[in-house]
């Protein structure tokens, strides 16, 4: 996962997969496979509490409520997010982030159009 800004990277690394882009308040679902981009404009809800948790670095709480999205964070010793536990009627799971980087980000990673692979 990328995180610059409003603007946010979310890759499977799978070719049968895909990849979310969001940018200027609008997702974005590209098959990794065929490079087709689909608009996503339904159930967005907890990607946008990815974005909002990120850009709150340093300051980073315990605990979001988005809608109907409850995100409890665990953070690791350099105050980042070292797992997110999310639950509402429609999920609940648990996600652990490894290996987080600090560092700039090319925004040539966030175009849906003229997609660029990332390898991680």
């Amino acid at each position: 996962m990328m995180v610059k800004d409003d603007k946010l990277r979310y890759q499977y690394l799978k070719d049968s997969l895909y990849t979310i882009i969001s940018k200027d308040n609008k997702f974005f679902l590209i098959k990794n496979d065929s490079k087709t981009v689909q608009k996503l404009s339904e159930n967005t809800s907890l990607l946008e509490s990815f974005i909002n948790l990120a850009s709150d670095y340093p300051d980073i709480e315990n605990i979001y409520t988005y809608q109907d999205v409850i995100v409890k964070v665990e953070k690791s010793s350099d105050k980042f997010i070292k797992r997110l536990s999310i639950k509402s009627d429609a999920v609940n799971l648990s996600i652990n982030i490894f290996n987080c980087k600090f560092g700039q980000i090319d925004k040539k990673y966030f175009k849906h159009f003229n997609f660029v692979e990332h390898d991680q």
